[in-house]
């Protein structure tokens, strides 16, 4: 890079850091704290909970302020009785959120806020997490995509799956949620295997740092251990591509590496399940589970109650850009989609498939890491068409991303309809005001 081209770059990346800080403290500072608005809630606060009960109340429900499990919407459970902080979460996105937490720990007394762990200055911090791992993901995933595209391309393929997806949702408003932290890295993920070529390049230090990723992926999300299979199927030529790659996985150096990798992360996950529930492998989602015989695609995808295309409609974007791979012969075509196929069934065989309170079908928002690949191809290739074309194309774009930042700020956490199909209740948001 020139270094003109350079100090551009990083004025560019230090503007949009302000931008998107500035949108999620104005949006959060219309809300207040301890509601079903605030970055510790729910959800969130089964991740979060990890850190103040690891470095300020040493795990004991005694010392945490009064019924603050209950104002923060029961994500996490103190039972006084046998002295246990419960969460049924992981510790992976809390591990990410540790130093802006332990930076607003530092903070909080100069600024006259309690160093409680729970007061606005650790809530600020969530923000700012959520920020830093979306642009450290849209960094790597802007070095995993210089390889094969301009970067004029590039940045439109970043712009758009942020502006144009739910992925600004999970960034801006619910910065607490796990989907920013594993799109960050998913993205490094990628770029890892494009940095040792798939394990090709066997640095004592990089193959480490693979197993720490991969780790780190499925603590975040359990689920999310299918995207490691992108190891084996991405950028393949032939089916002695995986085999190979199997044996280069198997590769005992290897395979040991990558496991103390991750092993060192899980490990205090697994001592934890211990102090909690007397058991080092647990399953903590109790009668929660999937429904693999009974999956629910065309709700997960178009039920107005947060459906996949209703909510974020670029994603058709996206599915025609595989197509058009596909079409076309280019490698990866096929097993992206495949990998959408499979995710969205999985998806759709969970339980409570809707994922309860959420701006779309959340769980794709991390996969947008790997959506990014036909989208740069569409993107590269519209220009061979006509002018006429072209002027088309791009202003579906801007619409698309009008339609979702609309949709996201008339939106209020929930999709309050009387039913799934309830489409009476998904035009009203549409047509309803920005709040």
């Amino acid at each position: 890079m020139k270094k003109k081209h350079k100090y551009i770059y990083w004025i560019l990346v230090i503007c949009f850091a302000g931008i998107t800080l500035f949108l999620t403290f104005n949006r959060h500072s219309k809300s207040g704290y301890f509601n079903y608005h605030s970055e510790i809630w729910a959800d969130k606060g089964g991740y979060y909970v990890y850190l103040p009960a690891t470095f300020k109340f040493k795990f004991n429900p005694d010392n945490f302020p009064e019924s603050i499990d209950n104002k923060t919407g029961h994500g996490f459970k103190l039972d006084y009785e046998n002295k246990k902080v419960l969460t049924k979460y992981t510790y992976g996105v809390a591990l990410l959120q540790l130093p802006f937490f332990l930076i607003a720990d530092t903070l909080a007394e100069t600024l006259n806020f309690k160093a409680n762990g729970f007061s606005p200055v650790y809530h600020w911090s969530i923000n700012v997490a959520s920020i830093f791992y979306l642009i450290l993901g849209l960094f790597f995933l802007r070095k995993y995509l210089k390889i094969h595209f301009d970067s004029n391309i590039i940045y439109l393929v970043l712009l758009s799956i942020f502006l144009a997806t739910n992925l600004y949702y999970y960034s801006i408003d619910e910065t607490g949620m796990s989907h920013v932290y594993s799109f960050s890295l998913f993205c490094f993920y990628l770029y890892l295997l494009q940095r040792t070529n798939y394990l090709l390049i066997q640095n004592f230090w990089k193959i480490v740092l693979f197993g720490i990723v991969c780790g780190l992926i499925i603590l975040i999300r359990p689920s999310n251990v299918i995207f490691l299979c992108t190891y084996f199927f991405l950028d393949i030529n032939s089916k002695s591509d995986v085999l190979f790659r199997l044996k280069r996985l198997i590769f005992p150096k290897i395979f040991l590496l990558i496991f103390f990798g991750a092993f060192i992360i899980i490990l205090p996950q697994l001592l934890y399940w211990k102090y909690a529930h007397g058991s080092l492998i647990i399953y903590t989602y109790g009668n929660e589970g999937f429904n693999w015989t009974d999956p629910k695609l065309l709700q997960t995808w178009f039920s107005p109650n947060n459906g996949l295309f209703l909510y974020s409609p670029f994603y058709f974007v996206i599915i025609a850009s595989l197509i058009y791979m596909i079409r076309k012969g280019i490698k990866n075509g096929v097993f992206i989609l495949v990998l959408f196929l499979v995710i969205s069934y999985v998806f759709s065989s969970w339980w409570d498939w809707g994922f309860g309170c959420c701006f779309g079908a959340r769980n794709y928002v991390e996969y947008l890491a790997i959506f990014s690949i036909p989208l740069a191809y569409i993107f590269k290739n519209i220009n061979r068409l006509n002018t006429g074309k072209i002027i088309g194309f791009w202003l579906l774009i801007f619409i698309l991303i009008i339609f979702n930042l609309k949709m996201i700020y008339s939106y209020d956490v929930c999709f309050y309809g009387a039913q799934n199909w309830d489409w009476d209740a998904f035009f009203k948001l549409v047509v309803s005001p920005t709040k």
